[in-house]
């Protein structure tokens, strides 16, 4: 079965749904040993071209009836998971310098800590998501009250989820990576 993307279809963001545009931004820590609290903080925005939404569906899904007052305020989260999603461009160039060898081993999944998904179109919409990578240190979080905002004024953009098997295998893929236990060398 050929990959092929789900069209946003709930309120509420799902487990391997992939977004468009989101950023978010990075307190720059002064390089001296102490912290002069009484100084401005500085920012760095770190834009995320694409991204990948890696919480837990049910704990989405129960964040936002809490937002809505359908559950008790206890199922609320503070942060959402994602992970940076990237060009094949992007990738040879930002994330390490992959060797052509490295790199046919990524475009076939057989490397630990890269995905990749295929260019697939979003079915019925017209639409497609281009060939996207990750490497999966890439993970990040953010307050779901900026997430949500972002998208209420529209600076961001739901482009299409993942579809059974291939979320399984991605989520599977990245757990793996993220429990590996370190081992003295």
């Amino acid at each position: 079965m050929p990959l092929c993307y789900k069209p946003p279809n709930s309120p509420y963001l799902r487990q391997g749904e992939i977004i468009e545009g989101l950023f978010e931004l990075q307190i720059q820590i002064p390089s001296e040993s102490t912290i002069d609290l009484n100084q401005p903080a500085k920012l760095d925005r770190i834009d995320h071209p694409y991204s990948i939404v890696v919480s837990q569906d049910c704990d989405l899904e129960w964040d936002y009836k809490a937002r809505q007052g359908e559950a008790p305020e206890g199922k609320l989260l503070a942060h959402m998971l994602f992970c940076a999603l990237f060009s094949e461009d992007e990738l040879r160039r930002d994330r390490g310098k992959l060797t052509n060898e490295l790199f046919r081993r990524v475009e076939r999944n057989q490397d630990e800590r890269y995905h990749h998904l295929a260019a697939a179109p979003i079915s019925e919409t017209g639409e497609s998501i281009p060939e996207l990578f990750t490497d999966f240190k890439t993970t990040f979080s953010l307050p779901v009250e900026f997430v949500y905002w972002l998208l209420s004024t529209s600076q961001v953009i739901r482009r299409g989820s993942l579809s059974s098997p291939y979320l399984e295998d991605f989520m599977h893929r990245l757990y793996n990576f993220l429990g590996r236990v370190a081992t003295p060398e």
